[in-house]
């Protein structure tokens, strides 16, 4: 039997997806080579093309689109799911021009959505794992940080202050859904990628018929997440993009340079 590689995130949203397949809850009729990441290392991969099919920052497409395609699902797309900017000492975007800056990855949609709108905030940048950049913030050891995932639902949590929603300053400037991440695959296996978009289908679908199962499995990888954490980063995150996110291409040509052809 063949195999495939797959890198996705540990993320609630990429666990809840892809656990049945995973779980081999679903028939697919390849062994599954599995790498989980931090988004920052997945789009790394897909750089080198080290693996087959890989989650990816919408921010590293225009780096790997000679090699990969956009699959139809699995990404990562939607209304007030955005990026923040937190502080723990500045409260607005002008204090903290030229300020040292967490980031969690260059390639990331994060780190493009925040050069487009202050790039004078992106001088001075240190790149972490996203999970290390509030402690960093309550710590002081940085001046602000860009926060994805879980930190939108656990940043009150460390005491930090929102300095903007950068989902929010997207939609009010294009009124579109933002684009943050999608599925890649690699061009040497486009002849597959009909039947893994089915596959993806299939596995969301078993996780809301089985959702007791898959937020067990999502737990397993989601570190001290609480089950409220869990259940609002899944409800926001996995939405009716995740089976298809042709429909966005506006959307994403906005962020970066696509259309339509750019999806299998």
């Amino acid at each position: 039997m063949d195999k495939l590689k797959l890198a996705i995130s540990t993320c609630p949203n990429d666990t809840f997806i892809f656990g049945a397949l995973i779980r081999k809850d679903i028939d697919f009729p390849f062994e599954i080579e599995l790498t989980m990441e931090d988004i920052h290392l997945c789009n790394n991969m897909a750089l080198k093309e080290e693996q087959d099919i890989v989650k990816v920052s919408f921010g590293v497409f225009p780096l790997i689109k000679d090699n990969y395609k956009i699959l139809k699902c699995g990404g990562a797309l939607g209304f007030g799911c955005g990026p923040l900017v937190l502080s723990k000492k500045y409260k607005t975007m002008e204090e903290l021009k030229h300020k040292k800056i967490a980031v969690p990855g260059e390639n990331t949609t994060a780190f493009m959505v925040l050069k487009r709108f202050y790039p004078e905030c992106t001088e001075n940048i240190e790149v972490m794992r996203f999970d290390k950049i509030m402690p960093s913030l309550k710590n002081e050891e940085v001046d602000g940080g860009l926060v994805i995932h879980e930190g939108r639902f656990t940043f009150n949590q460390y005491n930090l202050t929102k300095v903007t929603d950068l989902g929010v300053e997207w939609e009010s400037n294009y009124n579109l859904p933002i684009p943050l991440g999608f599925i890649a695959i690699h061009k040497k296996y486009i002849h597959l990628a009909d039947m893994i978009n089915n596959t993806i289908t299939k596995s969301i679908e078993y996780a809301y018929n089985n959702k007791e199962k898959a937020l067990s499995f999502c737990k397993k990888y989601a570190q001290d997440m609480d089950d409220n954490v869990i259940d609002s980063h899944i409800a926001l995150y996995v939405n009716e993009y995740s089976k298809d996110l042709s429909p966005t291409i506006k959307a994403i040509s906005v962020l970066v340079d696509a259309d339509k052809s750019v999806f299998v």
